[in-house]
């Protein structure tokens, strides 16, 4: 792929992504840049290590936690519409929500939420089903997630909170998640080949992720029979 690339700069980029593939791993990977009026994209290794395709300029890519960037944006723009308030205890807007720490649970806003110092548990995943009630099933399930540190007062990355965030929006919303964040972020922005669910990507040529194991103890790697 490299040396199909005409322009000398951008394979420069290019070579030193791959270096850094090769050192990570990383399978796969779509490299873009833009310089003035001109935009530079390649597509760099395999889709998957068990089923490999090139990668292209089209290939599709789980963005992860980069979706709280967009339930953010999402937020701040319900804010500029006057429906949502970032310093408004959240049960002014759920006022069933439970948390282990009820004080918590009574003064924790969207702002605590957004930034990260809600204080409790944030690991945790669960699967609670693609219908549009996920989130309100997840957000019951937070009463039992242990309070580490006092609320806002510590930045510790919490997933548990975007949670909540995202049932805010359901709530000011009247709609599930995935459509008020389309409405509000992805149309405005012209995003037509951003979607949410694996049934919306499987006629599209998409990565798919891996996990890179050590060797097993008492083995040494490429020893021969």
């Amino acid at each position: 792929v490299l040396e199909t690339i005409p322009d000398e700069a951008f394979r420069r980029v290019c070579e030193k992504a791959v270096a850094a593939m090769n050192r990570l791993p990383v399978a796969g990977a779509v490299v873009g840049v833009t310089a003035g009026e001109q935009e530079f994209i390649a597509g760099l290794g395999v889709t998957s290590v068990e089923h490999p395709l090139p990668v292209s300029a089209d290939t599709y890519f789980q963005v992860g936690s980069i979706t709280k960037t967009y339930l953010a944006t999402a937020v701040m723009r319900l804010v500029e519409m006057g429906k949502l308030n970032l310093d408004q205890p959240v049960r002014a807007y759920l006022p069933a929500l439970k948390l282990a720490d009820e004080t918590v649970a009574a003064r924790v806003t969207m702002r605590h939420l957004l930034t990260h110092t809600g204080g409790w548990v944030g690991d945790y995943f669960d699967d609670t089903g693609p219908g549009d009630d996920a989130l309100a099933k997840m957000v019951s399930r937070l009463a039992g997630l242990e309070q580490l540190t006092p609320l806002g007062e510590v930045w510790s990355y919490n997933n548990a909170g975007f949670y909540l965030a995202g049932r805010v929006i359901e709530i000011v919303t009247g709609q599930c998640f995935e459509a008020a964040l389309k409405e509000l972020v992805l149309d405005p922005l012209g995003l037509t080949s951003t979607y949410f669910f694996a049934q919306d990507v499987i006629t599209h040529r998409f990565a798919v992720g891996h996990e890179v194991a050590p060797p097993a103890a008492g083995r040494v790697a490429d020893a021969q029979p």
